[in-house]
């Protein structure tokens, strides 16, 4: 066996989650010895205040004024929410270097300045055969010629068109470019002048920011990173040169530049996207903040009282498309899901669909738990697949098996107008599984059982469960109720019907799962939220002012329902539609 390819990163300020996950598979690679990070601690010292404001207003007149003014009152008001939620509820774990060197075993160093000369001695003395640049300011040569075979650099732009610095998509968008770059380069002395080892394209979407750009970047860069880095250690070390005369060098625009860009790509999302633009204003927003806030006491009160007594509940979201283009009236933008996803992980164990069966069958649950499941089976899901693979979140998918097998757009799609949301290939679906991901059935063409016969019913569960099995190679046992509400959806003989085919069984009309409430196979779920508010609310037991204050809080009243129970019967109060704490479009 040769030997493995010694490595040493170069990087600087604190640890992002989706750098954590990048060097965790170096150091877990079999190719490569990742001999050391190296950390560069050094800041810039900083200008005072009045020359700050200078040159501000200067550069970019009176409205920088403002948009200080503003962004400084944004950061205030986030720092205090975080602050606050973080008394409440006790963060599961802070990214920390630390922490990454204990788990893999890889040398963490800090050093005051890169450059000096005690730091380019630590560097020497690792003998790395090649280097890794992962973000930083401008190395210069004493450094990245330090390593054998040099030092890579990841440039989140094409070369030789984008040289230079900014914002991810900031030069692409503003020239009305259809894509953005990934390269991987060798780094000279040069401003992104290196031989190219590795390439990617990413099409930018409708309604993209410079957020959602920097995400599938990120996610992209670091899969062509690992990939590059393992290319050299195989013995192909050569890349491609560049053109010096091609191409342009640009310098990052000022913040309020970005800021004003960033802006107004929010806006034009919020106005082309039906889930954004049928959201409430911000006055409906600040009531529904202040009746979350007045009745947070009780709620905080009933969740210990459920841990202590070892019943903690499960909460199961359902998402149903991501992107950055308004394919149908429930399209999540995939800067909006990630956000979710990190609050989620922030302060809640993300289990697998199997998981939060297992703790219901158990009876028992020591914390608030939550499992994540996607409807209908959407093929332009692709970026939300891409940021669960990667930071390992479990996820199910729940497929109307026929829709991916014939191809055709879903009804309730295209009767709003929408023809271009399509279905999972049957290739994607087998990836998916491949995956690890969880496959549940969804029907066969999303059928609604509140409409069908037994024997049609009956053939319709049968048969998804056997087609998915088929292509999956494996035979569900989850499956959920097309549209999902009760009684009108779900009737006692269809629901009969779906626990014989399906060890766990699942609704749509909100609700939690709380561990010896005695619901058998079915499992309550939420819809996905619009935003983190919505989703805090939801995970603190929230289902509404009067829900709380009469005694419904964390759903007692939602989950002793049967699902095939019609509201009517039940009376208004007793089942509320939780994930729709603030007015938008529903399916």
């Amino acid at each position: 066996m040769s030997a493995r390819l010694r490595l040493v990163v170069f990087t600087a300020g604190p640890l992002a989650p989706v750098n954590r996950v990048f060097y965790e598979r170096l150091a877990g690679d079999p190719q490569l010895d990742l001999r050391a990070i190296v950390v560069d601690d050094y800041v810039r010292p900083r200008q005072p205040l009045w020359r700050r404001l200078r040159r501000g207003v200067q550069q970019d007149g009176w409205r920088w004024l403002w948009f200080k003014a503003v962004t400084t009152g944004e950061a205030l008001v986030r720092r205090f929410a975080l602050a606050l939620f973080d008394r409440m509820h006790a963060p599961r774990g802070e990214e920390s270097y630390d922490a990454l060197s204990t788990r893999t075993g890889a040398a963490v160093h800090h050093v005051a300045d890169i450059h000096g000369e005690d730091s380019l001695a630590l560097i020497r003395s690792l003998r790395a055969q090649l280097g890794v640049i992962v973000g930083g300011r401008i190395l210069r040569d004493a450094v990245i010629s330090i390593p054998e075979y040099g030092t890579l650099n990841i440039h989140k732009r094409k070369v030789p068109d984008y040289r230079g610095g900014g914002p991810v998509g900031y030069w692409e968008v503003l020239a009305g470019e259809k894509s953005i770059g990934v390269t991987i380069h060798y780094a000279t002395a040069r401003v992104d002048a290196g031989d190219v080892v590795a390439e990617a394209t990413l099409p930018i979407e409708e309604c993209d920011t410079l957020e959602s750009l920097r995400i599938k970047a990120d996610l992209a860069g670091a899969r062509l990173y690992h990939e590059a880095i393992r290319t050299v250690a195989g013995g192909r070390r050569e890349g491609t040169p560049q053109d010096p005369q091609q191409g342009c060098t640009y310098k990052a625009p000022s913040e309020f530049r970005a800021w004003q860009l960033e802006r107004r790509l929010r806006r034009q999302g919020a106005r082309r996207m039906p889930m954004l633009s049928g959201r409430p204003g911000r006055l409906v927003q600040m009531r529904v903040l202040l009746q979350y806030a007045l009745v947070t006491p009780l709620l905080l009160w009933w969740r210990r009282r459920l841990q202590r007594q070892r019943r903690a509940p499960v909460c199961i979201l359902f998402y149903h498309l991501v992107a950055n283009r308004p394919l149908n009236h429930m399209c999540l933008p995939l800067e909006e899901f990630v956000r979710q996803m990190e609050f989620l992980c922030r302060y809640f164990p993300v289990v697998s669909l199997g998981e939060a069966a297992g703790r219901m069958a158990r009876g028992e649950g020591d914390e608030v738990a939550v499992a994540v499941t996607f409807d209908d089976g959407y093929r332009d899901n692709v970026w939300a697949i891409e940021y669960l693979r990667y930071f390992r979140i479990p996820a199910c998918f729940f497929v109307s098996i026929g829709h991916v097998l014939d191809g055709s757009s879903f009804e309730h799609d295209r009767r709003r107008g929408f023809d271009g949301a399509l279905p999972l290939r049957e290739a994607d679906l087998r990836q998916l599984a491949a995956q690890g991901f969880e496959i549940g059935s969804h029907g066969v063409h999303h059928e609604d059982f509140g409409t069908l016969d037994a024997e049609t019913a009956e053939r319709v569960l049968s048969e998804s469960r056997r087609l998915i099995g088929q292509v999956t190679g494996c035979l569900p046992d989850h499956f959920s109720f097309p549209k999902g509400q009760p009684g009108a959806n779900i009737t006692s003989e269809s629901f009969a019907a779906a626990v014989r085919h399906y060890p766990h069984v699942y609704s749509a009309y909100g609700g939690y799962n709380i561990p010896g409430a005695r619901n058998g196979p079915h499992l309550l779920r939420v819809c996905g939220p619009a935003d983190v508010l919505e989703l805090a609310a939801i995970l603190d037991g929230y289902t509404g002012l009067r829900h709380c204050i009469s005694g419904d809080t964390w759903g007692f009243r939602t989950s002793a329902l049967a699902p095939y129970m019609a509201r009517t019967e039940a009376g208004p109060r007793a089942a509320p539609r939780l994930g729709r704490l603030l007015p938008r479009n529903g399916r």
